[in-house]
């Protein structure tokens, strides 16, 4: 069962130049260094210089910190369309968090001097980027705020939910997510160890809330995730 109540904003995806003349992103990515990243590979990493910023053309780019005691924290996953790189896009000399390609990705390194002279000159990204930084900040605060006061289960529903209304792709009664996604991933993303997420999974499987293809996740019963998180 598909659910149809309306989710929030900031979980959807966040296009750059959504609103801008056709040829500006031609433009822009004509000045940029282009990048190929096979998954696995890193695109950046905290301390590094933030002389760029980073639009993701194709793929998908999983953002984390890493702590000293090797904990990993997942805040967001970037889809195509986006931009990335909070410390080019914030006028940081330094990035603060790793971006690793979680899947075969094409990205433009953009020079954060072009970057500053476009938002000048085009005050649409200007709003972009804001749209865009907002909907991180909800996001991060929300993951918080669940750490503190949901449960483990709750957490995995939201979550599940949210990225879902990036990467599913809806039937008449399941929705199919469009790339692999990790059970790690899921852990670190809602604070918990790897074997507990896989009992959860295992929980809402026998519920009938989820299944998987191969290693492809499908949501058999989104209302019933949703209520899971109130």
């Amino acid at each position: 069962m598909i659910d149809h109540n309306p989710t929030p904003w900031y979980w959807g995806p966040n296009s750059f130049f959504e609103g801008t003349p056709p040829d500006l992103k031609k433009t822009v990515l004509d000045q940029s260094k282009r990048l190929l990243i096979r998954r696995g590979g890193n695109v950046f990493e905290a301390n590094d210089p933030a002389n760029h910023v980073f639009f993701l053309e194709r793929g998908l780019v999983k953002i984390y910190h890493l702590a000293h005691t090797g904990e990993v924290t997942v805040f967001w996953f970037c889809t195509g369309g986006e931009l990335f790189g909070p410390g080019g896009m914030t006028g940081a000399k330094e990035q603060d968090v790793y971006a690793q390609a979680a899947s075969s990705s094409v990205i433009y390194a953009v020079p954060q001097t072009l970057y500053e002279q476009l938002l000048y000159a085009h005050p649409q990204l200007g709003i972009n980027v804001i749209k865009l930084l907002g909907a991180r900040m909800r996001i991060a605060c929300e993951a918080l705020t669940d750490k503190n006061t949901q449960r483990a289960e709750s957490r995995v529903a939201r979550i599940l939910l949210r990225l879902a209304r990036n990467w599913g792709v809806p039937s008449e009664h399941e929705i199919r997510f469009s790339v692999t996604v990790t059970q790690q991933d899921i852990a670190n993303m809602a604070g918990t160890c790897r074997q507990t997420t896989n009992s959860i999974f295992k929980d809402f499987e026998r519920l009938g809330l989820i299944r998987f293809d191969g290693r492809i996740l499908l949501i058999r019963d989104a209302s019933a995730l949703s209520a899971l998180t109130v």
